[in-house]
């Protein structure tokens, strides 16, 4: 509540949200500030209490570099016979470590499809050792259809057991060792050394495969530059999670032993089905080399062909020889084969005795030369030396002819030779050819059968030796509890709920359609004042008293001192007529019109007509008189005195009631009588309010506004929603009103303009002492 300020026809600016007042709406709100942040925090301890730890563990391994992969050494040796293999990345590793089979494996080693748990009474506890009992899954009856199972066993001592389904039916008794039909499949239930009795255990059946797509997820597979990979999970079970990190790791370089032997068994095969290969192809080439040999006669080709050249040359030296003393008896036997006695050469080293015979025959020729010089032919000496000489040259000649054709025999068998070593000399080379291509083929494939004998004992060494693919370095270890992480939840369950209480309220806001504070009406309506702010009261006191000091009254004071000041400046003739309405029922528009009128009476005269014809409500705060406004507009009286009466609120205060119930109020309040009798009290009364019907529900108001000099629009605060300012905006616009000014009925004391301290401290208050100088 407040003066309007003294500029003339006063308007109120639009302001801005007032951050302090919307925070005062949800001021009431702050055991919701409490309550559900105590809630998420007993919430938070609840859950921190029976929820089970996560623990988190891990391995860490180490992967030797791709391509030092021992068990294909000996194939990459063989590149270039066509024969090649690839080595994996480390980051497929991550996908082998955790595909399928492998933790299929896992899972049937460790027998993780079947889980054993303590039965509480509000949760259960996962068991992973040092059980009494173990259960085993033999087989399935369906794999693809089956989910999972749960059953209660007890045993308390011997060798049986009984079992029944989680809720605690279909109960039955078994005995350890044997083979039992749970429907599913069946399942063989074996003690362990652990010797205890055993009470409400529950086991759980799950399939392999959702426990192997669990460990899927579950598993967190990392790798680093250095070749190191890290393996970890989280688990409630840490003792269960590192057997399955061993169990992981151990089955992983079980299957990379796996794969090398069979690599290594593939390479020995390989190299076995080329050593069978080459050792076929090597027969070959040593018989075909045996049969060139053969053929051609060779022992050594070198040494067959430096003999075949030295033969060449000796042979050509001895036709020399031969040509040459064939030559020499050639023309010995042609002088030989004439018809004289002439002598013949002699010391020319003829073979045999042919030299001895040239002498003697010489020797003749020469006595029967001598002879004849002292003697005739006819001379008997002379014949004879001549039949001697004869002879003898026959014999030369018969000589000569035998060493000429032992010569020409020599000639001809020497020339054979040299030929025949002449033609073997110009084979050698084709031949050589032929047999360096044979030999090259022969060294190359012994080459190659030695390489292969090597490289099959070198992969048999291999296939012996079983070297992990991966190194464990760090062997699976727990580094504690991950989850629930105790401090984080409670302050965050707590933080949580005092966000939640903030969004409630926020959204409180946001949906929130009513008026709080004045400026509300300023925002929602233009060109408008507030001339008044009414403070919530007591519903037992809605009038206000003689030398009331409150703040309810006071306020109606200011009311009072705002219209006179609105009322000057529009300076009106006679009494004001200051019309109240709203935009519907319920927001005290009566209540604020009774209030006035006694503020206003204190020292003028007031009338209050009750101009809501429909639903009169003036009757509450006073006796209501048998004659009104319907009576006298029906009536033919031009006296409206008999329709008015004093309240015993006020000497100054009169009233009209609104009458007799009519059908028609929109014409009783358009008949010129109203105007008429308006125009007549003016001049009896300082001012007259009329107590009108809503303009939202009804048109009855419309007939009035030109008769009035101010019009007064209630709006009750945490009541009046939104759209009815709208609709009062509109109003004014529509039909031209700039005579109106709002009254803010219902004011809470925080959303006023002085907050908690609504008052001004030096008015009367119920309940406080008076200060008094008086001891």
């Amino acid at each position: 509540m407040e003066l309007l300020d003294s500029s003339p026809h006063h308007s109120q600016k639009k302001t801005k949200i007032d951050i302090k007042k919307e925070l005062n709406k949800i001021r009431k709100l702050w055991p919701l500030f409490i309550i559900l942040p105590l809630l998420f925090y007993m919430a938070a301890k609840i859950y921190i209490r029976y929820s089970q730890p996560q623990y988190f563990s891990k391995t860490t391994l180490k992967f030797e570099q791709a391509s030092g992969r021992a068990a294909t050494q000996a194939l990459n040796d063989l590149k270039n016979l066509g024969v090649g293999v690839s080595n994996d990345e480390l980051d497929a590793e991550t996908v082998v470590m955790v595909s399928k089979p492998i933790l299929g494996q896992v899972v049937k080693n460790l027998n993780l499809d079947v889980k054993y748990y303590s039965v509480g009474k509000i949760k259960e506890v996962e068991y992973y050792n040092e059980l009494p009992i173990r259960a085993h899954v033999v087989e399935l009856s369906n794999p693809d259809k089956f989910v999972g199972a749960s059953f209660i066993l007890d045993s308390k001592s011997g060798n049986s057991f009984s079992l029944s389904a989680a809720d605690g039916s279909n109960l039955k008794k078994y005995q350890f060792g044997t083979l039992v039909d749970l429907g599913f499949g069946k399942v063989i239930f074996e003690k362990t050394p652990v010797h205890q009795s055993i009470q409400n255990l529950k086991i759980v059946f799950a399939n392999p495969k959702n426990i192997v797509a669990g460990l899927e997820g579950a598993l967190t597979v990392s790798i680093y530059k250095s070749l190191l990979m890290d393996i970890s999970m989280v688990s409630p079970t840490y003792k269960k999670s590192e057997a399955i990190l061993k169990e992981l790791v151990d089955v992983y370089n079980k299957e990379g032993i796996k794969d090398k032997n069979q690599e290594s068994q593939f390479t020995a095969d390989f190299i076995d089905g080329r050593l069978q290969i080459i050792t076929d192809e090597l027969a070959g080439i040593e018989n075909q080399k045996e049969g060139v040999k053969r053929e051609y006669q060779i022992t050594d080709l070198a040494t067959q062909a430096q003999l075949a050249l030295t033969n060449v040359n000796a042979n050509t030296k001895e036709v020399l020889g031969y040509a040459t003393q064939l030559d020499l008896v050639t023309s010995v036997y042609n002088l030989a084969n004439s018809s004289s006695a002439n002598l013949l050469p002699t010391g020319l080293g003829l073979a045999g005795s042919i030299d001895t015979q040239i002498s003697q025959y010489n020797d003749l020729v020469l006595t029967r030369n001598r002879v004849l010089k002292q003697a005739t032919n006819a001379n008997p000496a002379v014949i004879e030396m001549n039949k001697r000489i004869a002879g003898l040259k026959d014999a030369i000649r018969s000589n000569l002819g035998d060493v000429r054709r032992t010569l020409q025999d020599n000639i001809s068998r020497l020339q054979g030779d040299i030929n025949n070593d002449k033609s073997k000399i110009d084979r050698y080379p084709t031949q050589e050819k032929i047999f360096r291509s044979i030999d090259r083929q022969q060294n190359l494939k012994e080459a190659l059968y030695l390489f292969l004998l090597q490289k099959r004992e070198e992969n048999a060494i291999n296939l012996a030796v079983a070297l992990p693919k991966a190194k464990v370095i760090n062997p699976p270890y727990t580094t504690g509890v991950v989850a629930p992480k105790a401090q984080m939840i409670i302050w965050g369950a707590t933080a949580l709920g005092l966000i939640l209480a903030l969004a409630i309220a926020a959204l409180r806001i946001l949906l929130d359609n009513k008026v709080y504070t004045k400026n509300d009406v300023i925002n929602l309506v233009d060109d408008v004042s507030v001339v008044g702010e009414i403070p919530v009261h007591d519903a037992a006191n809605e009038l206000i008293g003689t030398n009331d000091f409150s703040v309810f009254a006071e306020s109606f004071r200011i009311l009072s001192s705002n219209l006179k000041y609105v009322l000057k400046v529009k300076q009106t003739h006679g009494a004001p007529v200051i019309l109240i309405t709203s935009s519907v029922k319920g927001e005290g528009k009566t209540t604020i019109s009774m209030n006035l009128a006694l503020s206003l009476a204190g020292n003028a005269k007031v009338l209050i007509i009750g101009a809501d014809i429909r639903n009169p409500q003036l009757q509450r705060f006073m006796t209501k008189a048998k004659l009104g406004l319907t009576d006298y507009l029906v009536s033919n009286d031009t006296d409206v005195t008999a329709y008015i009466s004093n309240t015993a609120l006020s000497p100054n205060l009169d009233v009209m009631f609104s009458g007799a119930s009519a059908p028609n109020p929109n014409d009783l309040l358009d008949m010129p009588k109203f105007d008429e009798m308006i125009t007549l009290l003016k001049n009896k009364y300082q001012y007259i309010i009329l107590d009108s019907a809503p303009v939202m529900l009804v048109s009855d108001t419309l007939h009035l506004i030109e008769s009035a000099d101010l019009v007064l629009y209630v709006a009750k605060a945490s009541y009046t929603d939104r759209n009815m300012l709208h609709f009062a905006d509109s109003f004014i616009k529509e039909h031209n009103i700039d005579k109106l000014s709002f009254v803010l009925n219902n004011v809470k004391p925080e959303f006023s303009r002085y907050g908690n301290k609504y008052g001004y401290g030096y008015y009367h208050t119920k309940g406080k002492k008076r200060f008094s100088l008086k001891g």
